[in-house]
């Protein structure tokens, strides 16, 4: 005989049963979805499950506390966690609940429709597990289900490195955008008093930053899911307020950093690594990009302007900044380019440098090591600072310093292996970003504005294909996303009409008398 349960409003010992897979957790579920029915089956001992359910009911309806009250091990506040548990739609005739613990969750059934012997066997998983982790509750409380704690993002991202398939500057970028997006979504915060900005004593793995990764890289792989990281690109854009501005720029960001993650599951990588078990989907499938609208450089800058104050400014106060303005404005080089550029790579007969890989500087792509011709009086500028030069750079890292009477010198040296964006140079860059936003550059990273302004010359000149040789873009469509191509000028000639000396028409049809010629052609 099938015996129904007719839900009462939720109390300790009658909870709705929701006629619905759980999305999220029992007691949402619970507190959401309206008055069910359940069938809970045939048998007398269902009947008697039945009988003992309403009688418990009855005995609660009084209840006036407050479940936010009760203790995380406490039945009754289980007892509200709990759903029919189904498969495939269908119900089981039973009743289940999700417990999470340390940023994963797991499903229990238990065979019984008593809530009140449902919420007991629930308390005691959450105490094995509390006391015991996940692997051991596991094995223990569901022995014949498939583990999915194989691969955290920790584990995947050490395999990776592994395989050496990508240069280190190249895998940390990539690492350091995949834990970005983790640490936001899965709300993974510093230690209370520690910074993630805290690099101190990293190589002991003390440092505030180095707990902060460790909290993130011990999160499962499978909890990265394509609808918690678009949840994530949508809160990051509604920070923008309304404003069309700062939408742009977070929409960039956000497919700037799911470029560089998703980057770590590409085929050529999955298809090298050996003896992980990989969550299906993959992170980041079917994650879309944003609409970024347009990402074309508008020029604003007075370029003749800037170069004699530049000249006037930096010349003889600040030689080292100078001579990053020149190499970033004449000759377009990045920022790492500019760094590590060495005295022998310029070749001052020919007025052209000549970029190659070295121990310290790894170009950003093949087409980068190339031919740069600058300007025979740019070559000549350059080449009044080298008899000074005590370093095999261009740009020197010497940082000067008093203690008392005493002139202390520090050479920063050139790295490699760092974590982080590393320059031997970013005391001058820092000087001379300071000196460009002071002559009106707003933008983000004022040295890199003088390669766009460069490659906006060129493109307004000479075409889109010349300032792409000379950018050396390995694609011709990233200097079309970024530069328009205004080597022929369109302008259709109509506003010396505006002038005064032209007379006014009168009249209709000396407005339309040319009108069907115009038609014609």
């Amino acid at each position: 005989m099938n015996t129904a349960y007719l839900s009462t409003p939720a109390n300790p010992d009658t909870t709705p049963i929701a006629t619905r897979r759980n999305p999220k957790s029992g007691s949402k579920v619970a507190a959401e979805i309206p008055a069910a029915t359940f069938v809970a089956g045939q048998g007398g001992g269902r009947v008697a499950a039945a009988k003992a359910q309403a009688h418990s009911d009855q005995k609660s309806e009084s209840w006036a506390g407050r479940w936010s009250n009760l203790s995380t091990d406490h039945v009754k506040r289980w007892e509200k966690r709990l759903y029919p548990a189904t498969s495939g739609g269908v119900q089981l005739g039973k009743l289940a609940v999700r417990i999470q613990h340390l940023g994963h969750r797991e499903e229990f059934r238990f065979d019984t429709t008593n809530r009140q012997a449902a919420a007991v066997e629930a308390v005691g998983i959450f105490r094995h597990l509390k006391t015991n982790g996940w692997e051991a509750t596991l094995a223990k409380f569901k022995p014949d289900c498939e583990a999915k704690l194989d691969l955290t993002l920790g584990d995947y991202l050490t395999a990776v490195r592994d395989l050496n398939c990508l240069r280190l500057r190249t895998y940390l970028n990539y690492a350091n955008c995949l834990r970005t997006i983790a640490a936001e979504t899965l709300g993974v915060k510093p230690d209370k008093g520690t910074s993630k900005f805290d690099y101190r004593s990293a190589d002991d793995g003390q440092s505030g930053n180095a707990r902060w990764l460790a909290k993130i890289d011990a999160h499962r792989l499978e909890h990265l899911t394509a609808e918690r990281v678009t949840a994530w690109k949508r809160k990051r854009i509604a920070k923008a307020n309304n404003s069309p501005a700062a939408e742009a720029s977070a929409k960039r960001t956000v497919n700037s950093y799911i470029r560089c993650a998703r980057s770590l599951f590409t085929p050529a990588i999955l298809k090298e690594l050996k003896g992980l078990t990989l969550p299906a989907p993959l992170p980041f499938a079917g994650v879309e990009l944003e609409e970024q609208g347009s990402t074309k450089y508008i020029s604003k800058l007075n370029v003749q302007l800037l170069i004699a104050a530049a000249r006037h400014d930096l010349k003889a106060k600040d030689p080292e900044a100078y001579k990053c303005f020149l190499l970033g404005l004449f000759a377009g080089l990045r920022k790492a380019e500019i760094d590590l550029l060495e005295w022998r790579m310029l070749d001052f007969a020919g007025s052209a440098i000549r970029l190659e890989q070295t121990e310290w500087l790894h170009l950003k792509t093949n087409d980068s090591a190339a031919g740069i011709t600058v300007d025979p009086e740019v070559s000549a500028e350059l080449r009044e600072f080298m008899a000074g030069s005590t370093s095999p750079f261009v740009i020197s890292s010497d940082i000067t310093w008093k203690v008392g009477k005493k002139q202390r010198t520090r050479t920063r040296a050139p790295r490699n292996d760092s974590s982080r964006s590393y320059y031997r140079s970013a005391p001058v860059f820092d000087r001379l970003n300071e000196w460009l936003r002071g002559k009106g550059i707003t933008a983000n990273k004022p040295l890199h504005e003088l390669r766009k302004e460069l490659g906006a010359i060129i493109a307004t000149e000479q075409g889109i294909y010349a300032a792409s040789r000379f950018l050396r873009h390995s694609d011709i469509g990233t200097t079309a996303r970024h530069y328009a191509d205004g080597k022929a000028r369109i302008n259709v000639g109509l506003g010396k009409y505006l002038t005064p000396s032209t007379e006014p028409l009168t009249g209709q049809a000396s407005a339309l008398a040319s009108a069907p010629a115009a038609i014609a052609g």
